[in-house]
């Protein structure tokens, strides 16, 4: 009989073992669960920070644009007609087709034969 009392004993130390096993292995889970509910809190906070950013550059995206926008139309507005850039170009001397016309009475081409005296240019 003490041979069976000697086994419930040992079984009985291996339940105790491996109760006390399983409690700290579900304490650790239940810690492992906290953890991941703080990083999930974590990582909504900083969703939300994004997005405040996000709304906050599309802003400032707007407000650049429209400066953009309302400084083209102002310089637009100031700008000279279009024949200022054949009558007298921008600085107010005469442009380069202007002087070209005073100082350049004709021009001719000659043809091919008369270059190098045959057809063959590279001569």
């Amino acid at each position: 009989m003490s041979d069976l009392t000697n086994k419930d004993a040992e079984q009985d130390t291996k339940i105790a073992v491996m109760s006390s096993t399983l409690d700290n292995s579900i304490r650790r889970i239940e810690m492992v669960h906290q953890r991941i509910d703080g990083a999930n809190e974590e990582v909504e906070k900083l969703r939300q920070r994004v997005r405040k950013l996000e709304m906050w550059v599309a802003g400032a995206a707007a407000i650049t644009s429209a400066a953009i926008t309302v400084i083209g139309i102002a310089i637009a507005a100031d700008a000279r007609p279009a024949n200022a850039f054949v009558e007298d170009s921008l600085i107010g001397a005469p442009c380069a087709t202007e002087l070209s016309s005073i100082i350049v009475e004709e021009v001719s081409i000659k043809p091919e034969e008369k270059i190098n005296g045959s057809n063959d240019t590279t001569k």
